[in-house]
């Protein structure tokens, strides 16, 4: 049987799965909230933290939106997260260019759908929202460099490692053109 991943947005009631997943050590080992751009996702006061979503969510706009990743059955299985970048924001040797919009983002799934290619399968759903949905001219994530299996998932996706920089905290940063997206996608 062939799975199949659907990506929308959050609706309150995800907010018991992402907690879950949030603990999760095997899920989160590699992770780091870079930067610091979601501002909720460390509270286990799901009122809270719908709250606060919401009100980012409405102050920023789609450039700000937290997904959540499903199989057909609508089961959760993972979630993605990105977010417009300032003027000026850098991380490490990497400068967000100016008068570009831009936001970072990243992945996760439940590691039971880990190997399956799912991951693949869902970030190239979320590249596909974020150049649809939003003003985005420039998508970039940060994989931890001790993390291979992050970085073929984002390369499969289209994303190209930046080569100005080893590392900063062990994360690497790849880049996704609205440009590259529409050579790789045919959008």
């Amino acid at each position: 049987m062939v799975l199949r991943i659907v990506v929308k947005e959050m609706v309150k009631g995800d907010l018991p799965f992402l907690l879950d997943l949030w603990h999760m050590r095997e899920v989160m080992r590699y992770a780091d909230e870079f930067p610091r751009l979601r501002g909720w996702s460390k509270s286990d006061d799901i009122e809270y933290a719908w709250g606060r979503y919401q009100v980012m969510r409405g102050e920023l706009g789609k450039e700000y939106t937290q997904l959540v990743l499903r199989l057909d059955d609508d089961t959760p299985i993972g979630e993605s997260f990105f977010a417009c970048l300032e003027e000026g924001y850098t991380f490490g040797k990497w400068s967000k260019p100016e008068g570009i919009v831009s936001v970072m983002g990243d992945i996760k799934l439940l590691p039971q759908y880990w190997g399956q290619g799912l991951g693949t399968a869902g970030m190239r759903q979320v590249v596909r929202y974020v150049f649809t949905a939003t003003i985005c001219e420039l998508f970039v994530v940060p994989p931890n460099r001790k993390n291979p299996a992050a970085y073929r998932v984002y390369e499969k996706a289209g994303f190209k490692l930046f080569t100005g920089m080893r590392s900063w905290r062990n994360h690497q940063i790849m880049e996704m053109s609205k440009e590259m997206y529409r050579e790789s996608y045919g959008d």
